[in-house]
């Protein structure tokens, strides 16, 4: 029998549960409705490149898309249709799926343990953690699927404690819609078939498979439109995604040891370990303490049976996979971040034990100077989780202004988020010199697919541009390769015309074009190198450099 005296103390005082839910709505809520406001009247940040992208895929709708499901394009096009072509309505569906997601783990927390406290206090993580912060907003895929992820873990903990087949279908729904922004969400099903299988085994029955089909069947509908569009199209998706593994059949070339065979890099393993405590942040601490005590068999009183269990669980599948996958490649420090979801009620219930155990050590037997309570390292992180979120709260909204500091300025790459509608501004003076003097309509190209929706969406009447990384080097294909108005192998009507070409080299560019001029760096562009060229006679991509055939 565990006689280690747990930091969860079953008989703590704390205030009605409606009490605690009403607060949890009112700080979700009011950081919801900040983030809104700040979006709409104070920020200035322009749109990053992703961010534009999926912007112009909201213009033209479709079953799927190359890299992606359709989720992001429609949220933005559901938001831009009302609120119209504006930055903070791009962003608005971030700031709602951030909202969502920070409700949702409350939930899961508060039946997790049983506890609208705890709730509260995964809630308060949520918030508090940098990268989820940064999600509320920006709109990239990962704010909508971190809550369809969330609505998935809690929607499923209530369906194995038996709270009726709906439940299934909800869990299915949420795997379904998640799958439509991000693909990672697959990743989860493993953790849910474990967990029912652990769960059956310690209650025969439990989890029975005639409740399977509820799961299923609204999962399947919901991932149809991603199957419909690669099935038309020949499977593109598949070949982006091993692409990023790096292996042979996907979309760009593979570059391990130089095609020697396996080549591990150690630094890949190490950013992205880096990386995830600075995104998450102390609180990551916390989650590790209590899944360690549960390894241990000390799981938290005052816990639903099997929770515990349940959420580390649902933890470990995408984290262990792309710690593996870091040995084959280097993988994005965002990719495992849905991993954490059902860990911070884990960490909310650390802290509520060690505010419990310190306001009854206050109260009660006050410690010596000497000792060392057991609740002071809990507690020490959770005021250090306090101060960085706090921290990334009052710097996120300007890192311009940082950016202006000695020492650390140079370290903000404030390119990426600033500047994009300056150099749009520049861009149109370009364009109207090419057209005053040549008499021919210029359009824009660019090798980057990012750069050419950023100006998309930043030049006057949103026109259309063009990319051309497919077609100038060894680049990946774009969405844009697959719009007929954007394909630059069909554009028989620029034939001749002139163009503002974005980065690449003038020799390449004088494969398509009559005569190419190098110009200055774009107003704006605060990345260094960024070639920009004025280009005359445009002959088409009759022949490509060193691009797919």
């Amino acid at each position: 029998m565990n006689t280690t005296p747990s930091l969860i103390r079953a008989d703590a005082p704390e205030p009605a549960t409606d009490a605690w839910w009403r607060r949890t709505l009112l700080l979700v809520g009011g950081v919801t409705l900040a983030r809104i406001l700040y979006l709409v009247l104070l920020c200035p940040y322009t749109l990053i490149e992703d961010e534009a992208h999926y912007w112009e895929w909201s213009r033209r709708l479709e079953w799927s898309y190359y890299t992606k499901g359709p989720g992001v394009a429609w949220s933005i096009a559901a938001a831009t249709r009302l609120l119209g072509d504006h930055a903070f309505a791009v962003r608005m569906p971030a700031a709602i799926g951030a909202g969502l997601t920070a409700l949702l783990v409350a939930l899961l927390a508060r039946d997790a343990y049983r506890s609208a406290r705890v709730g509260f206090l995964a809630a308060c993580c949520v918030l508090l953690c940098p990268i989820f912060q940064v999600l509320g907003l920006v709109m990239t895929i990962d704010s909508p699927y971190a809550a369809c992820w969330a609505m998935a873990m809690w929607s499923a903990w209530r369906a194995f404690e038996g709270r009726g087949r709906r439940w299934f279908a909800l869990t299915g729904l949420a795997l379904g819609v998640g799958l439509l922004y991000k693909y990672t969400i697959l990743l989860a099903i493993p953790g849910l078939v474990l967990a029912a299988w652990r769960l059956n085994r310690d209650r025969p029955g439990s989890v029975r498979g005639a409740w399977l089909p509820f799961a299923i069947v609204p999962f399947v509908v919901g991932i149809m439109p991603v199957i419909i569009w690669n099935a038309r199209e020949g499977w593109p998706t598949v070949a982006h995604l091993l692409g990023h593994l790096g292996v042979k059949g996907g979309d760009m070339p593979v570059t391990q040891g130089g095609g020697s065979g396996f080549h591990y890099d150690p630094t890949w393993t190490i950013q992205l370990i880096g990386t995830q405590l600075g995104m998450i942040g102390p609180v990551l601490a916390l989650a590790a303490a209590q899944a360690i005590g549960w390894v241990r068999g000390r799981a938290a009183n005052g816990a639903a049976p099997g929770a515990e269990r349940f959420l580390v669980l649902n933890s470990a599948p995408i984290l262990i996979f792309y710690l593996l996958v870091s040995v084959v490649t280097e993988p994005e420090g965002n990719w495992p971040l849905a991993g954490y979801l059902t860990l911070l009620p884990m960490a909310a219930a650390r802290v509520a034990a060690a505010l419990d155990a310190m306001r009854a050590d206050a109260a009660n037997a006050p410690t010596a100077a000497a000792s060392r309570p057991a609740y002071a390292a809990p507690i020490l992180a959770w005021r250090a989780s306090i101060a960085l979120g706090a921290a990334t709260a009052l710097m996120l909204p300007r890192f311009d202004l940082l950016a202006r500091l000695p020492v650390v300025g140079p370290l903000i790459p404030v390119h990426r988020f600033m500047g994009a509608d300056r150099m749009a501004a520049d861009v149109q003076r370009r364009l109207d010199a090419l057209r005053d003097r040549t008499g021919l309509e210029p359009f824009l190209v660019s090798s980057h697919y990012g750069r050419a929706s950023q100006m998309a969406f930043y030049l006057a009447g949103h026109p259309t541009t063009y990319c051309s990384s497919d077609l100038l080097g060894p680049g990946r294909r774009t969405q844009y390769d697959y719009w007929p108005d954007t394909d630059l192998r069909r554009q028989q009507d620029l034939i001749g015309r002139p163009a503002v070409a974005l980065g690449a080299d003038a020799d390449s560019w004088r494969t398509c074009f009559a005569a190419v001029t190098p110009a200055s760096a774009l107003d704006g562009d605060g990345k260094r190198g960024r070639a920009v060229h004025e280009c005359e006679g445009f002959k088409g991509f009759v022949a490509r450099v060193g691009g797919r055939p």
